[in-house]
């Protein structure tokens, strides 16, 4: 038995990293010594995550029916949160070395962030996840506007606030109709089989289900994604885009496990009614992301359309959700995530200082001033684009196989025809760094911590890309194995 629940630990970090903020302040200012508090706060970070893995390992996964325990598709959702919040963290002393803001109190809003979403993917009480998705997202929508000098960081950070409040909102008002239709908050109460208001019971499935979507940014309730893209610092916007989308999808999969019942089988409910739902707000965040990300100028917001169509294909991968299409959602999370992550820490380690990498101009000459990064980021843009050698196409691959094995044969097409739109969105900045610089300008070199970041991101895209074409490595097996135990676990 644990001693500690391993989701408490980012959140007593948390705690420490602000006590040892408030004990060691002091009135010099600098680069140098923001740089160097950032370093320390961020090791305390890594501490309590590292503390997470030990915790697991000396029995945090217990099984006593309480509301944060750990069970293998939980196990899945905590590492990957561990492993994305190491990348984000160390994406994070670049903005500390610029002296853009102090580091106590971003790092501790990670934290409590990452503490919200481990309890999001674990728990099967949905006023615990009411409670958790909160402690998420507002650390989350604070970090957005942490850049005080940007005015599309405050503006994006409002914009994300309504959308997290509608959603929040929805969610829990379909609690409600739950709660009055079924008199249970549990995840089992959602099977439907002691059913006292059968209408009451509908709405609350599709308030819940659809407070989920909104959060999730699925369209039409993306608006706020690309401007969080184009505000937010780079080390937010990966967290953003890997824990923060991965804890979402993560808790609307258990939700679409755990609510299929007799009443769903009826056809003229909204269980059975959830694939075509699915199918069509999916496809239109394809559609959207994509044809929007064609006509766009600058970076950030290019990825964050972009971003939206990734989306969709997750989207698409819970029309299947009790079918194949619950691991390719979880390879599909692995894939969009790391992409970005290290597109990320590619246009962070381009804007050192005063020089800004923000339009897709700005990459003219890197094939000659850096070719290992310029090689780097058109592999993190062809794995969004879904080309093979990438992991991105080994997971729109195993999407577009659940969908077609499904009989889902339009959604198929759909993602087909998203992807041709995807390979020419991401055309535009391949080209641009194959185009000649105007100018005789140097490219700044990456730092040590966005060469760390490149090097991991690098190795999972090509590494488990290139697998299926030269045979299964030993990474590409355990990760599979470790992926068909987590849904394995949901289906119990």
């Amino acid at each position: 038995m644990s001693v500690l629940n391993p989701v408490l630990m980012p959140a007593l970090g948390a705690l420490a990293i602000l006590a040892l903020d408030l004990l060691g302040r002091d009135d010099r200012s600098g680069h140098r010594q923001t740089a160097l508090a950032g370093i320390r706060l961020v090791a305390v970070a890594v501490l309590s995550l590292m503390g997470v893995a030990f915790t697991l390992a000396w029995g945090g996964r217990t099984a006593s029916g309480g509301a944060l325990d750990v069970d293998g598709f939980g196990l899945f959702g905590i590492g990957f949160i561990v492993v994305a919040g190491a990348l984000v963290l160390s994406l994070s002393l670049t903005h500390f070395g610029m002296a853009r803001s102090r580091p106590a109190e971003p790092v501790a809003l990670l934290l409590f962030s990452w503490a919200g979403a481990m309890a999001a993917v674990v728990t099967d009480h949905l006023v615990v996840l009411l409670v958790a998705m909160e402690l998420a997202w507002l650390p989350m929508i604070a970090l957005v506007a942490i850049d005080s000098r940007r005015l599309s960081s405050s503006e994006s950070s409002l914009k994300a606030f309504f959308a997290h409040v509608f959603a929040s909102l929805v969610f829990a008002q379909g609690l409600a109709f739950l709660f009055g239709a079924t008199g249970r908050l549990d995840l089992a109460g959602l099977a439907g089989s002691e059913v006292g208001n059968a209408l009451a019971y509908e709405v609350g499935l599709s308030l819940v289900v659809v407070g989920l979507l909104a959060r999730a940014a699925v369209a039409p309730f993306h608006p706020w994604s690309p401007d969080a893209y184009e505000g937010a610092p780079s080390f937010v916007t990966t967290h953003v885009a890997t824990v923060a989308q991965a804890t979402i999808f993560l808790v609307l999969l258990r939700v679409l496990h755990a609510a299929p019942g007799s009443l769903l089988a009826d056809p003229d409910s909204f269980g059975a009614r959830l694939p075509t739902l699915l199918t069509w707000l999916g496809g239109l965040a394809l559609l959207w992301g994509h044809a929007m990300a064609l006509v766009q100028v600058g970076l950030r917001r290019l990825i964050g359309w972009i971003g939206v169509g990734q989306i969709g294909f997750l989207t698409l991968a819970l029309v299947e959700a009790q079918g194949d299409g619950a691991q390719a959602l979880l390879w599909g999370l692995i894939a969009s995530g790391t992409a970005v992550a290290g597109v990320m820490a590619t246009l962070s380690s381009l804007s050192h200082h005063e020089r800004a990498c923000e339009s897709i101009g700005d990459l003219a000459g890197m094939m000659q001033t850096s070719p290992l990064r310029a090689a780097l980021l058109g592999a993190f843009l062809l794995s969004l684009g879904g080309v093979p050698g990438t992991l991105g196409f080994v997971a729109r691959f195993r999407i577009l196989q659940g969908l077609e094995h499904g009989g889902h044969r339009w959604a198929m097409v759909i993602g087909l025809a998203a992807t041709v739109l995807a390979l020419s969105a991401v055309g535009r900045p391949l080209l641009a760094m194959m185009r000649p610089a105007d100018g005789n300008e140097s490219g700044s070199r990456a730092l040590s911590n966005e060469q760390l970041v490149l090097l991991v991101c690098g190795l999972i895209t090509v590494g488990l890309g290139v697998s299926p074409i030269l045979g299964e490595t030993n990474m590409a097996g355990q990760l599979a194995v470790w992926i068909d135990r987590a849904v394995a676990s949901l289906r119990l």
